[in-house]
């Protein structure tokens, strides 16, 4: 099973609408529009989905890969995560630039060990709000 490690990534974010079937997925599974209420910290091999209406601790919306053979380096993967959660692919899936959402982004990137393993893809996902408040129903399109 490949860990995957979770970066917070500064700045808002949104919400939406959506259902998925819920139950444990591999934290590589973990698709936009897929919810969880796992807190998403430390070392991450599986995700337990839930219904996205329900409340819930974080959200996925986008996917991407870093390229490269060598592991970058903590900060360097950190930094490519947070570029790449915070860009385009946060605007397409809630609808606002990130800067202007009530939403945090936080950036689900591989570790070195997984990295060692072939692993190359980031998740990015909802993980709060600048107030604090808990998320209940999908950020998709919700231009928040």
């Amino acid at each position: 099973m490949q860990v995957r490690r979770l970066v917070f990534v500064a700045g808002a974010m949104l919400l939406g609408a959506g259902l998925v079937a819920c139950g444990d997925t591999a934290a590589n599974d973990f698709e936009a529009g897929e919810c969880t209420d796992d807190s998403l910290t430390g070392s991450i091999g599986e995700i337990e989905t839930v219904d996205c209406d329900e409340p819930h601790q974080a959200e996925a919306y986008a996917q991407f890969d870093i390229d490269g053979d060598d592991f970058p380096g903590t900060e360097e993967i950190q930094t490519e995560g947070a570029e790449g959660c915070q860009g385009d692919r946060f605007e397409d899936y809630v609808g606002v630039p990130y800067a202007e959402s009530i939403y945090l982004a936080n950036g689900i990137v591989p570790s070195e060990d997984s990295w060692d393993g072939g692993d190359r893809t980031v998740i990015c996902v909802i993980g709060g709000t600048t107030d604090g408040s808990e998320l209940e129903g999908s950020a998709e399109g919700s231009n928040e």
